[in-house]
């Protein structure tokens, strides 16, 4: 009889232990709005709000929390928002009957430590040896929306005699997103370095991105004479032509007669079409798109001749032109040496597959030989689109 009772009395107590415990992500009866227990609460980083926050709904229905980069469907969350300020976290329910119930928790953001790879890659934040952020780096603290304690630093490269040369070496430690821009060049990193291809003088100008979305235009400013080619990127030169021997240069690319030239592969995780998943070969291009296409620097342009047996939806057959833009200050260290900035044009074939044939008007370049032109398409999944050309020589 003893042992009878003690096993009542421990079925009892793991009951009595579980009874708090409650299925949220369940649909059990309706909750009305005014019903809801909803909570939304940032993580606190240095005694300030930060760009995280910790969501959480203690009522029995199914959830969506929605913020500016989140969209999770769990009763307890973290949620990222993309800029500081008074922001707003969207809630969705769904009840036992199908109905919906929704509201909207407001929560402050003072600052921004949980950063996209490519904002961090900008700011320039420093890591220390543990692979934790070195916080003695200004950018880290990016969310302080009326910083004004910074340092712009503007070093002009000089040839061996002291002639003012052709190259800026640039620096912004202020936590904003800095955008510059020297004569036609242009960059958006906090340090990097830009240079013109031509004699004479230029405004260098620099505009800062607040994390709050605010931009101060032309935070600095300043006039640089340029009175010799110090630098020259190989780059440069193999796209457009040597342009410094004959200003009126062109020069023009067509896919790769051998080899794979066409392929995705894992984002920013592979350098040539050959090493892809899906790979293609000049002959499995012809049917999607075939032509020429013709770079010059002397008018910053590209033409692009369209030929017939392809596919007229993504292009008409004929001759297309429109503006180039070559940014060497955007490079991804081990993937790409810069970026191809288009306007009005396309590269060949130059869409989006796998997101209704959206035109890629930025790629990554890859890399560029005197012969040999690989590109980079992203298409936001976490997939990129890699274009072999090569030079067409007369």
């Amino acid at each position: 009889m003893k042992r009878i009772i003690l096993y009542v009395t421990l079925i009892a107590a793991v009951f009595a232990a579980c009874d708090p415990i409650e299925d949220r992500d369940s649909l059990s009866g309706v909750v009305s709005k005014e019903s809801l227990q909803l909570s939304a609460k940032p993580i606190m980083v240095d005694g300030r709000n930060s760009n995280e926050v910790i969501v959480e709904n203690n009522s029995p229905l199914l959830s969506r929390w929605i913020s500016d980069r989140s969209q999770i469907e769990s009763s307890y969350a973290t949620v990222v928002f993309d800029n500081v300020g008074t922001k707003e976290v969207q809630f969705v329910g769904l009840n036992g009957n199908g109905s919906k119930v929704e509201d909207n928790l407001s929560v402050q953001i003072d600052t921004m430590t949980n950063l996209p790879a490519d904002v961090k890659a900008r700011l320039g934040i420093k890591y220390n040896a543990d692979g934790s952020v070195d916080k003695t780096s200004k950018p880290y603290f990016w969310g302080n929306a009326n910083y004004v304690d910074y340092n712009i630093n503007v070093v002009q490269e000089v040839a061996e005699d002291g002639t003012p040369g052709n190259k800026l070496t640039l620096s912004c430690d202020a936590p904003y997103l800095c955008d510059w821009t020297f004569g036609d060049a242009k960059g958006n990193k906090n340090r990097l370095e830009l240079f013109v291809t031509s004699l004479g003088t230029f405004t260098l100008s620099l505009d800062l991105a607040k994390a709050d979305g605010s931009v101060i235009e032309d935070a600095y400013t300043q006039e640089v004479t340029v009175e010799e080619l110090t630098t020259v990127p190989a780059e440069y030169k193999n796209l457009f032509g040597d342009f410094l021997a004959d200003p009126n240069v062109s020069k023009s690319w067509r896919w790769s007669r051998s080899g794979v030239v066409w392929a995705n592969g894992p984002y920013h995780g592979f350098t040539d079409p050959g090493a892809g998943w899906w790979q293609n070969s000049y002959e499995n291009m012809i049917e999607r798109q075939d032509g020429i296409m013709t770079f010059k620097y002397s008018d910053l342009s590209l033409t692009k001749e369209v030929y017939e047996g392809g596919d007229t939806s993504i292009d008409p057959v004929g001759v297309h032109t429109g503006s180039v833009e070559l940014d060497l200050g955007s490079k991804v260290d081990g993937y790409s040496v810069g970026t191809i900035k288009l306007d009005g044009i396309s590269i060949i074939y130059g869409v989006n597959v796998n997101g209704g044939n959206a035109v890629f008007t930025e790629l990554a370049l890859v890399s560029v030989t005197e012969n040999t032109l690989i590109l980079g398409g992203d298409n936001g999944t976490g997939e990129t689109w890699l274009y072999k050309f090569e030079a067409v020589n007369d």
